[in-house]
Formats: C-alpha cells, sequence, structure tokens
C-alpha cells in the first residue's frame, strides 16, 4: 500500500488514566485545575507514544511518582459525538502506594491543585458520572483479574 492510502487513514485520539490505590484500598484522585470535578490521573496520549508509556509518563508529570510499569485494565470507545471526536479511553492499574511512597506525592501545581485518597465509595459521586461508571467497571475487572472494553462510557 502507498504512503498515502496512510497518511487518509481516520486518526483518534487517545488518552490514559491510572487506578491508584494506597494500602487501606482508598483510591488516589485529583483535581485538576481545568476541570469542575475530581479525576484520576492521566492525559492525553502523544503522537508516537504508546498507552502505557502515556501513563506511566502522566503519572510522573502529574504527582511525581515513578511507575515502572502499569497494569492494562480497560478500554473505551467514544463515538463522534461532540467537537472533540471519537477517542479511546485507556484506564491502568497503577498499583498500590505504601505510606512512603504517598509521601513521595508532589503535585505540579499547574495541572493538579489536589489530591486525596478516599474510599471508593465516597470518591466516586466526586468524579464526572462517565468516569465513575468506568472506575467501578475496572475495579470488578481487578477484583476478577481481567480486562474490559466498553462504549460510550457503558
Amino acid at each position: 500500500m502507498s504512503s498515502e492510502y496512510y497518511k487518509n487513514l481516520p486518526k483518534k485520539r487517545m488518552g490514559v488514566g491510572a487506578l491508584i490505590l494506597n494500602e487501606n484500598d482508598e483510591i488516589l484522585i485529583v483535581k485538576p485545575s481545568y476541570k469542575n470535578h475530581w479525576s484520576i490521573v492521566g492525559g492525553v496520549v502523544d503522537k508516537n507514544e504508546s498507552p502505557g508509556g502515556a501513563c506511566i509518563r502522566e503519572v510522573k508529570e502529574e504527582i511525581g511518582i515513578n511507575l515502572e510499569e502499569v497494569r492494562f485494565l480497560c478500554v473505551g470507545y467514544t463515538s463522534n459525538i461532540d467537537e472533540k471526536g471519537e477517542s479511546l479511553q485507556f484506564i491502568f492499574f497503577g498499583g498500590r502506594l505504601n505510606e512512603g511512597e504517598v509521601k513521595k506525592i508532589r503535585l505540579d501545581g499547574k495541572e493538579i491543585i489536589e489530591y486525596r485518597f478516599m474510599k471508593i465509595s465516597e470518591a466516586l459521586p466526586l468524579l464526572s458520572e462517565k468516569l465513575s461508571i468506568r472506575l467501578q467497571k475496572c475495579l470488578d475487572a481487578l477484583k476478577r483479574d481481567t480486562a474490559i472494553y466498553f462504549e460510550e462510557g457503558k
């Protein structure tokens, strides 16, 4: 196939998120400066970057923690329903941080202005509805040692 063929293929945005717990099985949520709700650590996958690599990079940039690896939990597809266009959203398990690792969290102060570890039942209402649904499914997948796929946040 010609290079022209590949240039004309559709391109999709990709985003990543990190599901991180502490030793008490509380979930790490962060308050982005640019959103009205809480979220998990994550962001956009850069050009020529793998989703797993992007997740590791975003964790380092946003909270100053070096993850050696992440475990794939889910991928979701969102169609072209608004100006953002269609996308793939990956969520990875970033592991359980011990007390010493939690103390090393350093916020970037630009994108992320606050963080909390909370009981999952208390954290979910602070997140967007779509993310809350996705995380519940991801937590179930984590318990069952599996991965999941969803569309349109369901």
